[in-house]
């Protein structure tokens, strides 16, 4: 990395050297056997330069690769965007600190296999029939960041990760799960997924019809990423810049429920999306989005933050797009790190129970439709049940639900349950309670 730096600042005003290393070990299972148990050890590096005030990038998986890196990412600094970037100069080696935990950086392919089959058990013994995929991957790495202005850090961390697909055949139509649990630390949280899919599918034999109307909806802590996607938009640095997002210049007013706050928070020692520091090498904080309703802030990266004339708040993540997972290939753009509802005061048995007529949304298809920029959503309910006198009574089809996320979390909100759910998926890794609402309008086909 020194190499690289070095480099660079011969021909660059600025310069970042971002390098991670990575070993992973997953073992999958198809149709409910073992299939595959692969290993990944890569070493990937990334610059990013500033020259005569434009931005240049590259990147290589080449780990010993310097004089092609720099020529690539000046020579691209001719066409690239004007910025002005001001990087931190922190300098600490976090090591293996909250973030790694040494039982999963010690585990076996055989402790992933036999923790991979106990899932296909538990599914297995409830429902012998269903299609079944699971894999089980243990991964550790060693994020660095070192630039022009002093700044080097590093932290060293380990993932627990999980994936279940789980696709139920029935006479006229199908029901299908998919779920992926991430945790920084060892736990039985595969199991439980597991378990949670049995849950599930307990509910699935019986179609129940749903009537088009307004009703109370549920949102499970899946179901919930169909929401999070208008909420980020909302809250995006960049579109909120250029006046693109409703919260533009609303900082201070009360826009949710009081009973609402929202925090991203990556200090948590167990979330996927811990670290501390982003991905350009800001010290990491907690920090409220909304307190008790009220809009405290937005996500910002190096360069929206130096836009709006304010720090960042460590938000730079590379990933292309709220729709992909982090790339080395990316440049930072602002990300949430863990997304954290703080939870409300009501089981989620009582919660259900509260409900005369409504339905459950646990996932969901087409998350990420309708005009997100104003805070709008339009999904289809690709797995959910109906509740009737405080009772499941069964599962729904052909049912779309839409909205407007910042309406629904300022005026529809009935109770959240006291207990938060963690959740690692396509949009985004968050930790939230189930969330019902009033009065939401429901779509039957």
């Amino acid at each position: 990395m020194e190499r690289i730096l070095e480099l660079a600042r011969k021909k660059a005003e600025k310069a970042e050297v971002f390098r991670v290393e990575k070993e992973a070990a997953p073992a999958c299972f198809y149709g409910g056997k073992l299939s595959a148990i692969e290993g990944e050890n890569s070493i990937a590096t990334a610059l990013r330069v500033i020259v005569d005030g434009r931005l240049g990038f590259s990147s290589t998986t080449h780990p010993d690769e310097a004089e092609g890196l720099v020529a690539r990412a000046i020579e691209s600094a001719a066409y690239g965007p004007e910025i002005e970037l001001k990087f931190p100069t922190t300098v600490k080696n976090f090591g293996t600190g909250a973030f790694y935990d040494p039982k999963v950086a010690s585990l076996e392919f055989s402790d992933l296999v036999q923790t991979g089959q106990s899932m296909v058990d538990i599914v297995l013994e409830s429902f012998p029939d269903v299609n079944l995929e699971v894999e089980v991957t243990k991964s550790c790495q060693k994020t660095s960041i070192m630039n022009s202005e002093g700044g080097h850090v590093s932290y060293e961390k380990t993932l627990h990760q999980a994936f279940l697909n789980v696709l139920l055949m029935m006479p006229s139509d199908r029901a299908e799960l998919e779920d992926t649990c991430t945790f920084t630390h060892y736990s039985d949280a595969p199991l439980e997924m597991a378990r949670r899919a049995v849950w599930r599918f307990q509910h699935c034999s019986r179609v129940v019809p749903v009537k088009t109307k307004k009703m109370p909806v549920l949102f499970s802590s899946l179901g919930f990423r169909g929401l999070f996607v208008p909420l980020f938009y909302g809250l995006n640095g960049d579109l909120v810049n250029r006046k693109l997002s409703l919260m533009s210049e609303r900082e201070g007013e009360l826009v949710l429920d009081p009973r609402l706050t929202i925090l991203d928070d990556p200090t948590l020692p167990n979330l996927p999306g811990s670290c501390p520091v982003d991905d350009e090498g800001v010290l990491a904080q907690c920090r409220p989005l909304f307190e008790k309703g009220v809009l405290k802030g937005y996500l910002h990266d190096l360069q929206t933050a130096g836009k709006a004339g304010v720090p960042s708040t460590a938000n730079g993540y590379k990933k292309s797009s709220l729709y992909t997972g982090f790339s080395v290939d990316s440049q930072p753009n602002p990300q949430p790190s863990n997304l954290v509802i703080e939870p409300g005061d009501i089981s989620r048995d009582d919660l259900i129970r509260s409900i005369d007529e409504g339905i459950i949304v646990d996932d969901t298809m087409g998350a990420g439709q309708g005009n997100n920029l104003n805070g709008e959503f339009s999904m289809s309910v690709a797995l959910g049940y109906k509740i009737e006198k405080g009772q499941i009574v069964g599962r729904i089809k052909d049912v779309m639900v839409a909205g407007n996320v910042f309406d629904i979390l300022r005026d529809n909100l009935r109770a959240m349950t006291a207990e938060n759910y963690p959740e690692d998926t396509l949009f985004g890794r968050y930790s939230v309670p189930w969330i019902a609402f009033d009065n939401m309008p429901v779509s039957a086909t």
